[in-house]
């Protein structure tokens, strides 16, 4: 249900866009501004076990810049709570690993249209820096297990997706998919002592998939 309350806001903010977008000013060179909306995210590879997705959220600020013959450039620094949720584990198991991010985005846009940034493609690349994790059981419920598991504290992404705009506000939505296997020994133990499950190699991959939809005003 959750899933299914972000796509049909998405839908209903694309269509807003849509009906009242408009291309740059002929005077305006550069923007700058501040974006957040909801994040879509797992974590893939054979360390873990199965994943589901997870729903968290990011914001920053964005710097865009006209280049010429259609293309333009976007700098950006968010804050990013990424991860995964899992199923049967048990008690003495894990079910959710949440991840927060400090990424630097940088963005390489082409208009669809000659002379009309309405409609962009989005390209580029994201180093990210993990600023903490938390790893969640059924036993503790709401409170986290375990903190600062042996994660590798950085990643690189690849970005590609669409973004949509107006003068005042747009919509940006990407796939950044992790080039970083970011495991980095894992095993990890409860604030009791108890071994988090199943138990992991501690040499396989993980990781990060997120599919990151915001608002920029």
């Amino acid at each position: 249900m959750k899933f299914k309350g972000l796509i049909l806001l998405m839908m209903c903010l694309i269509r807003f866009n849509t009906l009242n977008a408009q291309a740059y000013q002929d005077d305006e060179k550069y923007r700058v501004g501040l974006k957040a909306g909801p994040v879509i995210s797992t974590l893939k590879g054979n360390e873990l076990t199965k994943s589901s997705l997870n729903y968290g959220f990011t914001g920053g600020l964005y710097f865009r810049y006209k280049l010429k013959g259609g293309f333009h450039y976007q700098t950006e620094i968010n804050s990013t709570i990424r991860g995964a949720r899992f199923n049967g584990n048990g008690n003495n198991g894990y079910n959710k690993f949440t991840l927060l991010y400090l990424d630097a985005t940088q963005l390489l846009m082409k208009d669809l249209k000659k002379g009309d940034h309405t409609h962009c493609v989005v390209l580029g690349a994201q180093p990210s820096v993990m600023l903490q994790s938390w790893v969640y059981s059924p036993y503790f419920q709401l409170s986290p297990a375990a903190r600062g598991v042996k994660l590798n504290g950085g990643d690189a992404f690849v970005v590609f997706g669409y973004q949509l705009n107006k003068r005042v506000i747009g919509i940006q939505s990407v796939i950044k998919i992790g080039l970083t296997n970011i495991n980095r020994g894992l095993n990890m133990y409860d604030v009791l002592g108890n071994p988090l499950g199943p138990t992991s190699s501690g040499t396989g991959v993980i990781r990060n998939i997120s599919w990151e939809t915001s608002i920029a005003f």
